[in-house]
């Protein structure tokens, strides 16, 4: 590949980051972390934790433009 080929995963961060393993607030299982993500029960009670990045995956929802 030359130089002017760029993919643009040159400077990707997973090339140079060790990937964080934590406890899922979602499954409970301790996995690479994709997130923080805050789950919001009701005004007064949330919970804020690493998310995992299957439970990221499955709970995500593509942002459709109306």
């Amino acid at each position: 590949m030359a130089w002017y080929n760029a993919t643009g995963k040159e400077n990707d961060k997973s090339l140079y980051e060790t990937p964080v393993i934590d406890r899922c607030i979602f499954c409970g299982n301790h996995e690479k972390i994709k997130c923080e993500m805050t789950i919001v029960f009701s005004e007064f009670e949330t919970n804020t934790g690493p998310m995992c990045t299957r439970c990221y995956h499955a709970n995500s929802r593509k942002a459709l433009l109306k």
